[in-house]
């Protein structure tokens, strides 16, 4: 192919990969939704602060870009070329009358495009909305350091999809080590004073290269903007990646034909052995037992679901204290909040994230259809979805609950664990009924993740789960979080938690109104129970 037939194949390739991006409510909300929102919510929070009179969303705009340029050129690079190879779409490709190398660079491509995009936003919004100022002479600056970050960015998620065997395991080790890198980074929490060990650790790594380079592209200060040293560590990380990603790419799925040379599948295979038949079939269980066995045994075969729900509440419980020191929310030690703040996003999560993705993902397979035609009752099902739900929300509560008192100096008093368990259980009948009754409504499976996760992680901030200051929240804030059940839910937990109340413990108030949002979900889910199945 010459090179004029070359460039038509690479134009035509990066412009499918940019369709299909678009196409994807998930990689979508990520690079450019997520990022969008939390710039809007802590902007908002900060109001008119200034630092030194510059506004302080000036210095917003970098790190949340560098959010969603990352999650554009590093785990959706990973999470896609991995997905492409295990269902053979490189190893067609690789047979197309195109030189190899374009498939990857049509992908990289992609990504530049959303990364781009995802920068444009920010500062349009930073600039129309904040009084973000852009310092043109800085913008040379800003453009090599975005196309060197990107660079970055996508060799290492081609090295990390070219050394996992499976989509699960790139999706789950893109998305851990960003949000994890996000946070020692310079990213999450900018300009704290870390331990020494995190500090270092984030030094290695290239993550805060990036942002400290991008940084210094906005900072209303003297000189060009360009960054040398952090580019230099960028460029270094660049290599590495390409070097990993040249020395283990396949095309052919990890789960591919191994079959010795010489051996073809018409080989007789020799006669079929079977195994006698157990005379001990162990205790018959009940259905709704099974199906919540079941249930669990899913969710622990999922480990971005463990990391989201019982790892990462556990990492920033110790991580917030151990940044901010003995710092105080709402009259309370940071700890102690940041107890009741993980429990109830734990709930949250489980109950109205990774719940209704289970079940419609066995609704995409034809499971739940299956499962029309035997003797279960279809209520068993969800039953024991929503009921392992809720184990694994008290079991993450219990960790939490360990780590809290044993590290962090929390104290929780033995007589609440009644009134702890009743918010819990309230909680997670709460969101799990409306996680099904979005499921029931939504066509699509991917549709479903979209909408529950794009709405939970914007309700943990204005419902302040997640710790952003001692300051009270605008107005207009706190009365739409007033609206939705979350904010409820965390004060039941407050309640139930805090050795400074008196009495059981138990926030009559709080749980009625989850109750209340409980109905009418049930009531959508009847009415659209045929949706669901």
């Amino acid at each position: 192919m010459n090179g004029q037939g070359t460039a038509v194949a690479l134009w035509a390739l990066t412009g499918h990969a940019v369709r299909a991006f678009f196409r994807n409510p998930m990689a979508a909300f990520f690079t450019l939704a997520f990022p969008l929102t939390f710039l809007i919510i802590v902007a908002s929070i900060v109001g008119d602060q200034d630092a030194g009179g510059v506004p302080i969303a000036q210095y917003l705009v970098a790190p949340f870009a560098v959010f969603g340029v990352a999650q554009a050129s590093f785990v959706l690079i990973a999470v896609d070329t991995a997905a492409l190879r295990d269902r053979g779409v490189l190893l067609r490709l690789r047979a197309a009358p195109v030189p190899p190398w374009t498939v990857p660079a049509a992908r990289v491509g992609a990504s530049l495009a959303a990364s781009g995009l995802a920068v444009v936003l920010l500062t349009v919004v930073g600039v129309l909305g904040y009084d973000v100022q852009i310092i043109w002479r800085k913008v040379p600056a800003l453009l090599v350091t975005l196309v060197l970050g990107i660079a970055c960015c996508a060799a290492l998620g081609l090295a990390l999809a070219a050394s996992t065997r499976t989509v699960l395991a790139a999706q789950t080790l893109a998305q851990g080590l960003l949000i994890s890198l996000a946070f020692i980074s310079d990213v999450f929490i900018v300009g704290a004073a870390l331990p020494r060990w995190l500090d270092v650790l984030g030094s290695l790594l290239p993550l805060k290269h990036f942002a400290l380079a991008l940084a210094a592209t906005f900072e209303p200060t003297a000189g060009s903007g360009f960054a040398p040293m952090h580019l230099a560590v960028l460029a270094a990380w660049t290599v590495v990646g390409m070097l990993v990603a040249r020395a283990r790419f396949s095309w052919q799925p990890a789960g591919g034909s191994t079959a010795p040379a010489g051996t073809t599948a018409t080989d007789d295979p020799g006669p079929v052995r079977l195994s006698p038949p157990s005379a001990h079939r162990g205790p018959v269980r009940s259905p709704l037992a099974g199906q919540i066995g079941y249930a669990l045994l899913g969710l622990r075969r999922d480990p971005l679901s463990v990391f989201f729900s019982i790892v990462f509440p556990a990492l920033l419980l110790v991580l917030f204290p151990t940044v901010f020191g003995d710092g105080q929310v709402h009259g309370m030690a940071m700890a102690q909040y940041l107890l009741a703040g993980m429990i109830a996003y734990t709930a949250a999560l489980t109950a109205f994230v990774d719940m209704p993705e289970s079940v419609v993902g066995a609704r995409a397979a034809g499971v739940l259809k299956r499962l029309r035609g035997t003797p279960l009752p279809p209520r068993w099902y969800f039953t024991g979805r929503v009921t392992a739900a809720l184990i694994v929300t008290v079991f993450a509560a219990g960790l939490l609950i360990v780590v809290g008192t044993g590290l962090l100096g929390v104290h929780l008093p033995a007589t609440r664990i009644p009134a702890l368990l009743l918010a819990i259980t309230t909680g997670s009948l709460c969101f799990g009924a409306l996680g099904l009754a979005i499921a029931a409504l939504m066509p699509e499976a991917r549709s479903v993740l979209a909408v529950t996760l794009g709405t939970l992680l914007p309700l943990c901030f204005v419902s302040e789960i997640f710790v952003v200051g001692d300051r009270p929240l605008p107005g207009w804030l706190t009365t739409v979080a007033d609206v939705f059940p979350l904010r409820h839910l965390l004060r039941a937990v407050l309640t139930a938690t805090d050795p400074a109340v008196t009495g059981a413990g138990v926030a009559a108030g709080q749980l009625g109104i989850l109750l209340a949002w409980t109905v009418p979900a049930l009531a959508v889910l009847w009415l659209r129970r045929a949706a669901l199945t």
